[in-house]
């Protein structure tokens, strides 16, 4: 940790020519970087240690293009020439769903879940302009792919923890058609991927985005499924038609041309399905296997919110097997694993 702290010393001497008045280690969240706020008078900055740099290399990236853009991300300073270690602006510590938790479902909070769906239209498509999207983390793009990837991440690390019997061949079968059918986008720009509450920042009345690294080129509604249903919001049904609408109408301003509402919502349905799975495998993996308190407490969370997808959206007949798996998971019997005892 000292050896850590001197090289971020260090670049950031050579960033500001001065000595910094504190540092203080920010909690860590899900991945293995570790980020730190530095004090200087009135100034604030963030720096981040990760040893992965190729994930390293992917957000500075990423950021440089979207910043030059005008779009709403912290501007990196400076990088050390190892790439272990970048320094960015600070865009404070209070995330979209910080505000929501602490205000309600107000107006307020209304407007500013509005003002990050505008910002990530221009976000999507903006940022999709001369993007080289050779330099992705991982796919280069959302396709057939990508999509089995995260169906057989949730198969593998939370429906086989559960111990369900079910044909395992005619579920991959299944899955195969799903992939087909999710991965045939007519809306496609830069996918954020993980376009979630946590990973929006409110500075003032501003919005700011962060962890995009994970970003590829991908269908636009991927990123608003991940947003109107992340389980920890709990937005009301109202609430996410219309900001759904909302997001439609801005897409169709910024794209000069009026969007296909019918069959964007079509695949962004599918999408929520999608995103809500991966949530899932992500809770599991991290959970059920990394034993992180967090993310087991958050089960409960993602299977309620599966429920109430299912409440309002049936699955196609050509993918019976599935369905019944699905309806299985989210009732009483699976819940009740993952919720703890209350005292009476």
């Amino acid at each position: 940790m000292e050896a850590m702290q001197e090289s971020i010393k260090q670049l950031y001497l050579s960033l500001t020519g001065k000595a910094w008045d504190a540092i203080e280690k920010i909690p860590q969240s899900g991945g293995d970087r570790i980020y730190f706020r530095i004090k200087q008078g009135a100034d604030s900055y963030i720096a981040t240690f990760n040893l992965n740099l190729k994930e390293n290399e992917t957000f500075i990236y990423f950021a440089q293009h979207f910043h030059s853009k005008g779009l709403p991300v912290p501007k990196v300073l400076a990088v050390t020439e190892d790439r272990k270690i970048y320094i960015q602006e600070d865009v404070g510590s209070t995330s979209l769903l910080d505000v929501l938790e602490k205000e309600g479902k107000t107006e307020r909070v209304y407007q500013l879940f509005q003002k990050s769906l505008k910002a990530l239209v221009q976000l999507q498509v903006k940022g999709d302009e001369g993007l080289d999207y050779a330099k992705c983390l991982t796919s280069k793009t959302f396709g057939k792919h990508a999509v089995l990837t995260d169906l057989l991440y949730y198969k593998y690390y939370f429906l086989d923890t559960l111990q369900y019997p079910y044909d395992k061949q005619a579920l991959i079968d299944e899955f195969e058609l799903l992939s087909d059918q999710l991965s045939d986008s007519h809306f496609n720009f830069f996918m954020f991927r993980d376009f979630q509450s946590r990973n929006i920042m409110v500075k003032g009345d501003e919005v700011y985005f962060i962890d995009f690294q994970g970003g590829m080129k991908g269908g636009m509604p991927y990123d608003v499924a991940s947003l109107l249903w992340q389980a920890k919001a709990e937005l009301s049904n109202e609430w996410k038609e219309r900001l759904l609408n909302d997001y439609i109408q801005e897409a169709s301003q910024v794209l000069g041309a009026p969007m296909d509402a019918v069959l964007f919502k079509k695949q962004y349905h599918g999408f929520v399905l999608l995103r809500l799975l991966q949530v899932l495998g992500a809770y599991g993996f991290r959970g059920l296997f990394e034993r992180k308190a967090h993310f087991l407490t958050s089960i409960p969370l993602g299977l309620r919110n599966l429920r109430s997808f299912l409440e309002v959206y049936t699955l196609d007949k050509d993918t019976p097997v599935f369905a019944g798996i699905l309806n299985w998971m989210v009732g009483e019997e699976v819940l009740s694993r993952f919720t703890p005892l209350q005292a009476t």
